[in-house]
């Protein structure tokens, strides 16, 4: 038996080339609507694993002016491949039990694709509701 090792991987292995992960999405939002309010308000999105083998995002609008209040805009899980996944918006209800990180229930909507993200993230920030809390955030941090 041979000591050399042996390389079994194939050399293709890694192309990540055309991938944008829906995190990379929510951070790069997360920094324009800093740009947007001049930092007014901010969004911060917080990453967790949960138990069943899933990736949490929790999308956050932030005032830091007052005293970094947070307001949760809406959560994403995801296995490992990314999509589909659960996106529970403003209108949506989650259970979740923060002793063992596990969803207890939720309501949500499956999004298949990075286009139907996108497309359910720009209905998520023009809705009225979030311009409420954005305005009403502003206003008080001035």
């Amino acid at each position: 038996m041979s000591t050399e090792k042996q390389n079994l991987w194939p050399k293709d292995i890694v192309d990540t080339s055309d991938l944008v992960t829906p995190v990379s999405i929510l951070k790069e939002q997360a920094s324009l609507l800093g740009e947007q309010t001049q930092n007014l308000v901010e969004a911060k999105v917080e990453t967790s694993s949960i138990t069943n083998g899933q990736l949490m995002h929790v999308f956050y609008l932030v005032a830091p002016a007052l005293d970094n209040y947070k307001y949760r805009l809406f959560t994403i899980y995801h296995g490992v491949e990314l999509y589909p996944l659960d996106l529970v918006d403003p209108e949506e209800k989650i259970f979740f039990d923060p002793s063992d990180h596990t969803v207890i229930a939720q309501t949500s909507r499956p999004v298949k694709s990075q286009e139907e993200l996108l497309e359910r993230l720009r209905h998520i920030f023009s809705s009225p509701q979030t311009k409420k809390v954005i305005n009403a955030l502003i206003a008080q941090s001035r």
